[in-house]
């Protein structure tokens, strides 16, 4: 059975304006939160049970991800214009951002640093390593040299699996596994069992380490794809988001507590992202989301390399101004224009 989402419909604010913007920014927001705590004092106290702001952040990033790249392959049928806006969305930022690790991070914030720091061997190979999907979490040529967490930029690793996601999640919709309503919900209820269910019957230290992350991204992510194929779940009545809240704020330190945090999320996404009054000033925002993930970390590093005594307040005092300039440039001047080579003249809401 195909999607059965009522595309003609305008009340739909998923077809038309809508928040999710703004939820982007807020999720950046927290995921920027919990590293400003993270890099002064290695401890993340913005959390409920066991669960923090930044990790369900990245969460919610993959549900509305799922549900946005879902409905981008159930409008288009052709799937080179899906995977070059994909591109278009991901590569031009990152490739910027990895030359601000060459030829500035690598040279000013690092030990020994200099110009000499640019014809770095291991600097160029990280380069290569993270275009190529590898494990960012690295800080090659003593970039950040004695910080508290001597990482380039650790926030990186979920790009990888966003990627994988795109590719799987195209090649769902091709054999038309992801285009039955059923079976994307049944791919759900399998990926989510697994998450939840496989580390007590496998050793997943014996396994590749990024399993585990996989698991649990894609059964965000495809949480999302059910959203596209169930449309009336994208209208949740607030009594049954703040049931879901308080199942959370009650078991969600036990089995299935990330399902419970998870299903939460997704009910305050819903309703705040696709809210049937629209606020012309979220409408508005330029959407600086993917800027501020890719360059909050390394503007955070940078600030602590000089000021290695900052806590917490002042870095964020210093450094939000400098990732949000940062994120405004990479959207105006690199994303946005990129995103205008998309082969398609059709409107397409993409994920961070």
């Amino acid at each position: 059975m195909v999607a059965t989402t009522p595309y003609n419909v305008p009340a739909d604010p998923l077809m038309g304006a809508n928040h999710l913007t703004a939820v982007r920014w807020v999720l950046a927001g927290l995921v920027a939160l919990g590293h400003i705590f993270l890099l002064t004092e290695a401890y993340e106290p913005v959390r409920i049970h066991q669960w923090t702001g930044g990790y369900m952040a990245v969460n919610g990033f993959f549900v509305l991800s799922g549900l946005l790249i879902a409905k981008s392959l159930d409008l288009r049928s052709d799937l080179k214009v899906y995977f070059a806006s994909r591109i278009l969305r991901i590569y031009p930022a990152l490739i910027v951002l990895l030359l601000a690790f060459l030829f500035i991070f690598g040279t000013m914030f690092s030990k020994p640093g200099g110009v000499e720091a640019i014809g770095s061997a291991d600097n160029w190979q990280y380069v290569l390593r993270v275009l190529l999907l590898g494990d960012p979490a690295w800080a090659p040529g003593g970039v950040f040299a004695d910080n508290l967490e001597a990482d380039f930029n650790g926030p990186l690793w979920t790009i990888r699996f966003e990627i994988v996601a795109y590719i799987l999640a195209a090649i769902g919709f091709s054999i038309g596994l992801l285009k039955s309503r059923a079976l994307t919900l049944i791919a759900f209820l399998i990926v989510q069992s697994a998450y939840l269910g496989l580390p007590f019957v496998i050793n997943f230290e014996a396994l590749p380490s990024g399993m585990l992350p996989l698991l649990r991204l894609s059964s965000a992510f495809l949480m999302g794809m059910c959203l596209w194929q169930f449309a009336e779940a994208r209208r949740p009545h607030w009594i049954l988001v703040i049931v879901l809240i308080g199942t959370f704020l009650l078991f969600g330190d036990k089995f299935g507590g990330e399902l419970l945090a998870n299903l939460a999320l997704t009910g305050l996404i819903l309703r705040l992202g696709l809210s049937d009054r629209k606020y012309k000033p979220l409408l508005k925002l330029p959407d600086y989301s993917y800027g501020i993930y890719i360059w909050h970390y390394p503007a955070m590093q940078a600030v602590l390399f000089l000021h290695p005594d900052f806590g917490p307040a002042p870095l964020a005092l210093f450094s939000i101004p400098l990732f949000l300039a940062l994120s405004a440039a990479s959207w105006h001047l690199i994303e946005k224009p990129a995103l205008k080579l998309k082969p398609s003249k059709r409107a397409d809401s993409i994920s961070v």
